[in-house]
């Protein structure tokens, strides 16, 4: 499941897996390897990965079926966009 939500989030940005996988510093087929098995994710690469795409980690394990915390950041912005643009109104 892990492997299917980080592709599915890398798709969405696009970027590749081995991008990815530099940005985190972990090695180039880090998740391909996860894709096969050959690897699993220690909990310190969970929560990177989870920080990298700003989900929670429970989403990326299939515990959540939605991105609450990627919502809850896009609100958040929008929030800081509108008092921004509020503010430079006064100007």
């Amino acid at each position: 499941m892990i492997f299917y939500r980080i592709n599915e989030l890398a798709n969405k940005r696009g970027k590749s897996l081995q991008r990815i996988a530099i940005d985190l510093g972990l090695g180039q087929s880090y998740f391909y390897n996860m894709k096969y098995f050959k690897t699993s994710p220690s909990a310190d690469v969970i929560v990177k990965v989870a920080d990298y795409f700003h989900v929670s980690v429970d989403y990326l394990l299939g515990r959540d079926k939605d991105d609450y915390y990627q919502k809850g950041f896009d609100d958040g912005m929008d929030f800081v966009k509108k008092a921004m643009l509020e503010s430079l109104k006064k100007v």
